[in-house]
């Protein structure tokens, strides 16, 4: 069995490890955008996971794009509104961006991730707890801060690894769960959203899905 798999965007970067670690979330992951450090750390100069439930992972990617896509939307300006809030809270300095999505990836440390839009604009202001403690130089001090890229290479990044995973990783996971007696997850969601994204990927972002499934935290 390999041990892990990549997914790979213009920008975006996942690995995820195969291997099973009993425990309420069992795989782990690394997630970078362009050199960048979200989820999971550099050590001896090796990137390790950190432990995250994989198909809560993609889906908040999935949510994420999809609010940052619809910044004329009253129900996502009154969701972001509320978010701004929470950002003062948590000590996070956001510009003006018209749309804010709070998340933790998954995550089972104490990360934690803001991603917002402008018009053109992805901005994802991000804290990495595990990153903190790294003793890779090039990584040290970096656990804290924000990136920056063109929205829709973002979104479409999204797309592509969340299709990828889907596609081709997403049944190896389902059946190492069933080895270790876990029921695995129900990716309908995941494929609902991934095909309302055919519209943006051509000529222009006009992807305006409901979603209204439950989020996890």
């Amino acid at each position: 069995m390999m041990e892990y798999f990549d997914l790979k965007g213009k920008h975006v970067f996942v690995r995820v490890w195969t291997e099973y670690v009993p425990s309420p979330d069992p795989f782990t992951l690394v997630f970078i955008i362009d050199n960048t450090i979200l989820v999971g750390i550099c050590w001896d100069g090796k990137l390790e996971g950190a432990a995250v439930n994989v198909h809560g992972f993609f889906q908040e990617l999935l949510m994420a794009s999809s609010y940052m896509l619809r910044p004329d939307d009253p129900k996502v300006q009154d969701f972001s509104q509320s978010e701004r809030e929470l950002a003062k809270w948590d000590k996070f300095q956001l510009n003006n961006e018209p749309v804010v999505f709070r998340t933790t990836l998954n995550t089972e440390a104490a990360e934690l991730y803001y991603f917002c839009a402008t018009e053109d604009l992805a901005r994802i202001y991000y804290y990495n707890d595990l990153l903190e403690v790294t003793n890779c130089p090039e990584f040290k001090g970096k656990h804290k801060g924000v990136v920056e890229l063109p929205l829709r290479e973002f979104v479409e990044d999204v797309l592509k690894v969340s299709r990828e995973y889907l596609e081709e990783y997403a049944p190896l996971i389902a059946e190492i769960q069933r080895e270790h007696g876990d029921t695995p997850e129900n990716y309908d969601f995941l494929w609902e959203s991934i095909e309302k994204w055919r519209s943006c990927t051509r000529g222009g972002l006009t992807w305006k899905p409901q979603l209204t499934a439950g989020r996890s935290s």
